[in-house]
């Protein structure tokens, strides 16, 4: 699985899930410009963070909000109390909920590349 896509479709489930709970009463609101903000929001984890505990941060527009995983709880940040509350609903699919911690364990599992500086080849290929 790469990461990157993973990542895609995440934020393209999270988009439609948010406009789709936020125009459950009014359909018509749906084409309305409030909407669009949801369009560019961004879902990013750091698998190198030195915390206990998996997180994501979850940006849309200019403010955001670092949840964690396992629980499904905010940690840090502000969104809007209603995209708060339905980030958590979301999150706490179980098939959402299984590929945050899929692309997590991915990415923490990746090794960082060494570069060897080219007049040192040799001494560091030895070791």
């Amino acid at each position: 699985m790469d990461v990157q896509k993973a990542i895609g479709k995440l934020e393209h489930d999270l988009c439609h899930f948010l406009i789709g709970e936020m125009c459950k009463n009014n359909p018509e609101k749906r084409g309305s410009p409030e909407m669009y903000r949801y369009k560019g929001l961004n879902i990013k984890l750091d698998p190198q963070s030195k915390a206990k505990e998996k997180t994501i941060f979850v940006r849309i527009g200019a403010l955001e909000a670092e949840f964690k995983i396992d629980s499904c709880e905010k940690n840090s940040g502000a969104l809007s109390p209603e995209e708060e509350r339905l980030v958590m609903i979301w999150m706490g699919q179980s098939e959402n909920n299984y590929l945050l911690k899929s692309v997590f364990n991915q990415g923490s599992s990746k090794k960082e590349i060494s570069i060897v500086p080219f007049d040192l080849e040799e001494y560091f290929t030895k070791i």
